[in-house]
């Protein structure tokens, strides 16, 4: 895959469809710690179909996921965006259409705060909300992941491989998709673990597990710090069209940090999908069909 060179000789890996003329293209923003073949498997071919396939996008690892270069100091909001503002910048394009999940929403969100003028929309699914009143409760997810990792001292400087995944799977997001521990699952539920597993591998492998540490510990703990900067960049975004797109089950982004939100903006609209969670429409595709089905309609509307 094509390597983008941003600032400080960052390395950036993305892929970019652009064999569509005179369209805006779409930029994918991962979620998590995944990388961007995330899309891939059930968000990306609704996507394209239902757009019949009009739009030119753009996927890309952020730094420290994937093959994009290793990242040894922490995540900013700052750096998130001018990851992104480098590779616009890299690649020659002034404007383009940003869709996120969960973290990607967040990214997209700061970047049409400092970057107005290169974004034509703003959409997104998990709706990350830095601005939520009761964000800074100790029920947030990422302190008890945060001390999971603890575990996992001793493979700290490997990448996730396929000899390694499993234990990090079972360490970290079985207990947060399950609310159980692995060893507690049913049968049913085991064999649901076993395609998530399938599923997950890929979305992850190559990445240093120094990055989880690094991410959940800036949410866990460093966010906050971030607020203030985060609520400057909100203001600056309430005249763009704004979708926001949340699952009434999700625990990791709870319904009610898209309302509130939502309820920060004239222009935005909020669709809540009934059932879906975190991280469901990564691995049923009627789910992401659904998702993608309302993103189509609102860049149809858009133009």
């Amino acid at each position: 895959m094509p390597i983008a060179n941003i600032k400080c000789e960052i390395e950036i890996d993305y892929f970019y469809k652009n064999d569509k003329e005179g369209k805006i293209p779409v930029i994918f923003l991962n979620g998590s710690i995944f990388n961007y073949q995330q899309w891939l498997s059930t968000y990306l071919p609704a996507f394209r179909e239902l757009t019949k396939d009009i739009y030119p996008y753009i996927l890309y690892d952020y730094q420290g996921i994937g093959k994009s270069s290793p990242k040894n100091e922490q995540f900013t909001l700052q750096g998130l965006a001018d990851e992104l503002l480098g590779l616009l910048d890299f690649l020659e394009i002034s404007k383009a259409h940003l869709f996120g999940v969960s973290k990607g929403s967040m990214v997209a969100q700061v970047f049409s705060g400092l970057y107005p003028k290169r974004v034509v929309s703003l959409a997104g699914y998990g709706i990350v909300n830095l601005l939520y009143p009761k964000l800074n409760s100790d029920d947030n997810l990422f302190i008890e992941r945060y001390e999971s990792l603890k575990t996992l001292n001793d493979i700290f400087s490997e990448n996730i491989n396929s000899m390694n995944y499993k234990r990090i799977v079972r360490t970290i997001y079985t207990p947060a998709v399950f609310q159980k521990e692995y060893s507690d699952l049913s049968l049913k539920e085991k064999i649901m673990h076993w395609i998530l597993e399938r599923r997950i591998l890929p979305l992850l492998d190559g990445t240093p597990i120094r990055t989880l540490e690094l991410l959940f510990r800036y949410y866990a703990q460093d966010i906050q710090e971030e607020i203030p900067f985060y609520a400057s960049c909100i203001k600056s975004i309430e005249n763009l069209p704004i979708l926001l797109l949340n699952g009434t089950h999700d625990k990791t982004t709870p319904i009610e940090l898209a309302r509130d939100l939502n309820s920060r903006f004239k222009s935005a609209k909020l669709i809540e999908f009934e059932g879906f969670d975190h991280t469901s429409p990564n691995i049923k595709k009627k789910q992401a069909k659904a998702i993608m089905s309302e993103y189509s309609n609102f860049l149809s509307d858009i133009e």
